[in-house]
């Protein structure tokens, strides 16, 4: 019986384990001595490449007999394989689709990252504006170089300490463009710092909470009745949506 070297080569049968097959179809059953002499190979590499092909499934190795035999798998166990190599695709086809779902989220991710949303309670907000704050100031640098947004009088009756603070730090160009309710907070502090304007919104009486927008950043606070709290989305799209809204709005007031 001839076998066809391209058929055992696509089952990847090829150099001593294609002589050990090619062998056993003549021999049917031998030991690996036999089998180095029929295939004309060393014995030490006749025995390796025969278990070789028993891992495969492709032959049978007795261990009982003395010394050992091997012989070819028949019909039914070249059958089976084949079944076990098709749940095994089938498995491996299902991974391969996890993968790809996997790499096209992530893909997704790198152009629509998922907002990064933090909620921070009163006790622990004034630590968190002021460890947050660079940060910030380091996203509007990248962006229009402008601090955006509503800001609630009450903010700087709780947290003015913060503004002064800030301002110390804060270097050019970096200007703050805010729109707030009337309070005679906000009218006291109003030429305090040349970089920051305030612009009363008649029609912001029932705003009750501040909302920055602030590079890739926008940060509500609730500073008019306590429990105060804040709450940060690092959206860059959502970010740059508002933003221009308080841009095209400013001119307006």
């Amino acid at each position: 019986m001839i076998m066809n070297e391209r058929l055992l080569a696509s089952l990847g049968i090829v150099g001593s384990e294609a002589k050990i097959y090619k062998a056993l179809l003549k021999v049917h059953t031998a030991t690996p001595f036999l089998l180095a002499r029929a295939a004309g190979i060393k014995r030490t590499t006749a025995y390796h490449a025969a278990q070789m092909l028993a891992r495969k499934g492709l032959v049978v190795e007795d261990a009982t007999k003395r010394p050992r035999t091997f012989s070819i798998a028949g019909p039914e166990r070249v059958k089976e394989l084949v079944r076990e190599e098709e749940t095994g695709l089938k498995a491996r086809v299902k991974v391969f689709k996890e993968l790809a779902e996997e790499l096209a989220r992530r893909g997704a991710e790198e152009f629509y990252p998922v907002p990064r949303i933090r909620f921070v309670e009163e006790e622990k907000l004034k630590q968190f504006l002021y460890k947050e704050t660079p940060k910030w100031h380091e996203s509007i640098m990248e962006r229009d170089a402008t601090w955006w947004g509503f800001q609630d009088h009450t903010f700087i009756d709780e947290y003015g300490k913060i503004t002064d603070w800030y301002w110390k730090r804060a270097k050019a160009p970096l200007a703050v463009k805010l729109l707030s309710n009337h309070s005679a907070t906000e009218r006291k502090i109003a030429y305090k710092y040349p970089r920051r304007t305030i612009k009363f919104w008649n029609k912001a009486n029932n705003f009750v909470s501040t909302t920055w927008v602030i590079g890739d950043y926008v940060v509500m606070v609730n500073t008019r009745r306590r429990p105060f709290y804040l709450v940060e989305i690092e959206d860059a799209t959502f970010a740059h949506g508002l933003r221009e809204v308080f841009k095209n709005l400013w001119p307006l007031i």
